[in-house]
């Protein structure tokens, strides 16, 4: 469950709550030693009986793990129902709406390791051999420039043009002749000049592997018809889901290269 779908905190933390240890049971009490409060307090709030205090909404949302965005959204639904007069709840659903159409942007709820100047992103993304070659110096304990060559099968000259560009900007290091990832992630986020690149580069990758692909690879291409409701709703699920995706990716050992690409949109 995402916490941009919900209107009403209690709904969203019971449900973390139930999900975080066995059914949730014990949960509360660690939450409330968490707060410092008795856990018949939490009961009384899940009810609807209390609310919690701005200085509680912000403990329980570390309690939770919440990102930045996500903390955010949570203490202003707490701040929406603590509200006294129709004018301060009116001003806080408004900023609640905001951080609802804020959550839609990707950039907004996925963390850059590293961020890029202007320049270096015209070249950075002018190709995806530089993506490509960055993310294979993550696997094992980095490569040498003859396995980079033979990897992409590239003239040393243009290898070492593009290890030379990821180690100026310091998306790679260089020890005893291997070549080492230093950034992990990086993120071109809508609106950027360079972001149609982007996605040509690795679509157009994508279509001509679909020629190939094995069995344990997927490709899905679906076209149906939906309500705008549920459109919004799909989208919210594919970006919780890449989350989640950037997260397993972050903890998992580097052993091969691979590329996802997700589009939704209408026709």
């Amino acid at each position: 469950m995402s916490i941009f779908e919900i209107l009403n905190y209690r709904i969203f933390l019971k449900n973390r709550l139930k999900n975080l240890h066995k059914n949730g049971r014990g949960i509360k009490t660690k939450l409330a030693e968490h707060l410092n409060i008795n856990s018949s307090l939490i009961s009384q709030i899940l009810s609807g009986k209390k609310d919690f205090t701005i200085e509680q909404a912000v403990k329980v949302t570390a309690f939770l793990g919440l990102q930045k965005l996500e903390s955010d959204y949570f203490i202003i639904l707490v701040q929406i129902e603590r509200a006294g007069t129709y004018d301060s709840k009116k001003y806080f659903i408004e900023k609640r709406e905001f951080l609802k159409k804020d959550s839609l942007k990707l950039s907004k709820r996925i963390n850059a390791d590293k961020s890029l100047t202007d320049l270096e992103r015209s070249i950075f993304y002018s190709s995806k051999i530089y993506s490509a070659i960055h993310l294979y110096t993550s696997i094992g304990k980095g490569k040498s420039l003859e396995e980079i060559m033979k990897r992409f099968d590239l003239k040393r000259m243009r290898a070492m043009e593009i290890i030379s560009f990821l180690l100026s900007v310091g998306l790679i290091s260089e020890q005893n002749g291997v070549y080492i990832m230093e950034g992990k992630t990086t993120h071109v986020e809508k609106g950027s000049p360079f972001l149609l690149n982007h996605h040509t580069n690795w679509r157009i990758t994508a279509v001509d592997k679909a020629e190939r692909i094995s069995d344990e690879e997927m490709m899905y291409t679906g076209n149906f018809s939906l309500s705008k409701k549920d459109f919004l709703k799909i989208r919210e699920e594919l970006v919780a889901s890449l989350q989640r995706v950037i997260e397993t990716v972050k903890e998992s050992p580097a052993e091969e290269l691979a590329n996802l690409n997700i589009d939704l949109f209408w026709m």
